[in-house]
């Protein structure tokens, strides 16, 4: 875990930088506040911030009030090192945004117990934040997390000239009956195979290496999105595409990643997919119009026959 150090005294951050760093953390130093500042708003920036109370440009307080008002920031634990040891310093300090303070001279073992305190609670805050965006079962995305990203594509379409994104609305053909011949824990067993290989099937070789930066970033505003939106249908979000062809290939790969069979209980299971298709085309920027859009090219692929996809067509 990445920790940033604001001290304008040399030697203490020094020997507070090799403390932590013995204890197996990534440390980055900085002598004033405005560094600190400009160190926390940076893509991939540290989880946790041990800033001085007094050092030049913003003080220890300034930072923690301006990080905590900024909007789009992903969470930071800020604890501030102070010789201060008045109650009503205390409170200042924590009511400017700090999560816990350190009187200095700081004993090394007390700030390395305070930071995994912090450690903690981000791990916690983190798994909370995880499950409250993804499916219980696949791990993937849920519907609240795409619905926030097709918000985001959208806006975007309408905002950059030429900028444009589909969506791949993916139904299970016949999935009712795998779980009444089956069982529904081989039908959860199929749910998480068909799960993996979509993704498989999306996240090429040229995307990947963007969308694992963007995770580590914990930025999923830039890469293509496999979420599951309930029971057996699922969602895929391309962006930035070129036209409806790009879409169309996708649609290609999830068929043939699905032509294996399935091994499920001892026996052998044939899975297919019918797929709707729909693009922003510059046009149908409406993130509500875009789902059903590619809702409705799903029902007429089973209306003609399951196992194929279908493009929606806006003028139709």
């Amino acid at each position: 875990m990445k920790i940033l150090l604001a001290d304008d005294d040399a030697v203490s951050r020094r020997l507070l930088q090799r403390s932590l760093e013995r204890s197996g953390f990534e440390v980055v130093c900085v002598a004033d506040g405005v560094g600190a500042a400009e160190r926390l708003r940076a893509p991939g920036g540290p989880r946790i911030a041990i800033l001085d109370w007094v050092m030049p440009g913003k003080d220890g307080p300034t930072v923690c009030r301006e990080f905590r008002a900024a909007t789009g920031c992903s969470y930071v634990y800020l604890i501030l090192l102070t010789s201060r040891e008045a109650i009503g310093d205390v409170v200042l300090g924590l009511e400017a945004g700090a999560d816990d303070y350190l009187i200095k001279p700081c004993n090394p073992e007390e700030m390395k117990a305070r930071v995994r305190a912090g450690q903690r609670i981000l791990e916690l805050q983190d798994k909370l934040v995880f499950e409250a965006r993804h499916d219980s079962l696949t791990r993937l995305p849920n519907r609240a997390f795409f619905e926030e990203r097709l918000h985001e594509s959208t806006r975007r379409a309408q905002d950059r000239k030429g900028y444009q994104f589909a969506l791949l609305f993916v139904d299970i053909d016949r999935f009712k009956m795998i779980n009444d011949v089956f069982g529904h824990r081989s039908g959860d067993q199929v749910m998480n195979e068909v799960a993996q290989r979509l993704v498989q099937a999306v996240r090429t070789e040229a995307k990947a290496p963007r969308a694992m930066e963007a995770v580590r970033r914990r930025d999923s505003s830039d890469f293509d999105v496999v979420a599951r939106i309930g029971g057996d249908e699922f969602v895929v979000l391309l962006d930035d595409i070129v036209d409806v062809n790009d879409g169309i290939r996708v649609a290609e790969r999830i068929r043939i990643v699905l032509e294996t069979p399935f091994a499920v209980s001892g026996r052998e299971i044939q899975v297919s997919v019918s797929i709707g298709i729909s693009t922003s085309n510059g046009n149908a920027t409406d993130a509500t119009e875009m789902l059903k859009g590619a809702d409705a090219a799903m029902y007429k692929a089973k209306g003609l026959g399951k196992a194929r996809y279908e493009v929606n067509d806006p003028a139709a």
